[in-house]
């Protein structure tokens, strides 16, 4: 059986321009949305070594918040997380740390992506 030239044909123009836009949404969405999410994991490690020093529960929320912005400071975050993304919850048992953050980043016109972020670790007694 012969098969035509046409249908041997490989991708037109028209299919390679478009997977070429959607490579390239994917890699900005991904370059915008990446950083926040790296960022957000050095945050959390800052804040599970914050909660896990011995003696943390007995410390002041003013004296814990100086010590997680001095390891941001260490670790270069300068933005998205503040003193107000930070709170303290206590039960009869356990005091905890909680953080809620979101960032919100323009992506294309009038689209922008959000993330929220949320962590609550138990301060060591």
């Amino acid at each position: 059986m012969k098969t035509s030239r046409q249908r041997m044909q490989g991708a037109g123009g028209l299919t390679i321009i478009v997977l070429l836009v959607f490579a390239v949404l994917v890699g900005t969405f991904a370059l915008t949305i990446g950083k926040e999410y790296m960022q957000y994991w050095t945050v959390r490690s800052v804040m599970i070594e914050v909660a896990s020093t011995p003696g943390a529960a007995e410390r002041t929320p003013r004296q814990i918040w100086d010590d997680i912005s001095r390891r941001f400071s260490i670790n270069s975050i300068y933005d998205n997380v503040e003193r107000e993304h930070v709170t303290f919850e206590e039960d009869g048992s356990a005091k905890y740390m909680v953080l809620n953050y979101e960032v919100r980043r323009e992506f294309m016109g009038n689209l922008d992506l959000v993330a929220r972020f949320s962590r609550r670790d138990v301060l060591s007694p």
